[in-house]
């Protein structure tokens, strides 16, 4: 028997549930987890019930690994190590989630743009992007902007409401100095126009 977390309670899962509603009769296979935790990764194996999930997490971040191979108990769970603004996925996938992803990337000395590249390079049909509204690091004009010009199609753009806002004290990265709080999510539901 599967073993993974609980997230029905989280706005995560019930944004994931709505942003995804139009896949109910999309035959999702493989699916990818870039920038994984328990959360993404419960959510895309209870929703995608016939899918494996290649969790794909940033070289020693123990943080997330230790969980995922704890917490979640599936043999369609597949954790890879891999820092994505220095590799490409090959394999093609039929979904690929990131879920609160962007805004981390400074966490590993890589840039927004750099990674948020990456992850739009990687060979899916559909893709999840879910961040935070506030997050000065995620730039969600040039998201959209980025997906028009390169052969993407937004089916579904929806803000959440966090109703649990956090607060992200000040915090120096490079030449940012952060401090926000988090109020909203954005979650885009997007289609490659440029895979089959």
């Amino acid at each position: 028997m599967e073993k993974f977390v609980d997230t029905s309670h989280t706005i995560h899962d019930k944004a994931f549930k709505v942003l995804t509603g139009k896949l109910k009769n999309e035959n999702i296979k493989k699916v990818v987890d870039a920038g994984s935790g328990v959360t993404s990764a419960s959510i895309l194996l209870k929703y995608f019930k016939d899918a494996s999930v290649d969790a794909i997490i940033y070289p020693g971040d123990n943080r997330k690994k230790n969980p995922l191979e704890n917490d979640i108990g599936s043999n369609r769970l597949n954790v890879v190590e891999l820092d994505l603004t220095k590799s490409c996925l090959r394999k093609k996938y039929d979904f690929c989630l990131a879920l609160l992803t962007l805004g981390e990337a400074l966490n590993f000395g890589n840039s927004f743009e750099n990674l948020f590249h990456r992850i739009m390079d990687i060979k899916a049909r559909y893709f999840v992007l879910y961040d935070i509204w506030e997050d000065p690091c995620v730039h969600f004009r040039y998201i959209e902007q980025y997906l028009k010009e390169k052969g993407f199609k937004i089916i579904l753009k929806k803000k959440f409401r966090n109703p649990h806002p956090e607060h992200y004290p000040k915090v120096k990265y490079d030449k940012y100095k952060l401090e926000f709080d988090s109020k909203h999510y954005m979650g885009y539901l997007i289609k490659n126009l440029n895979v089959e």
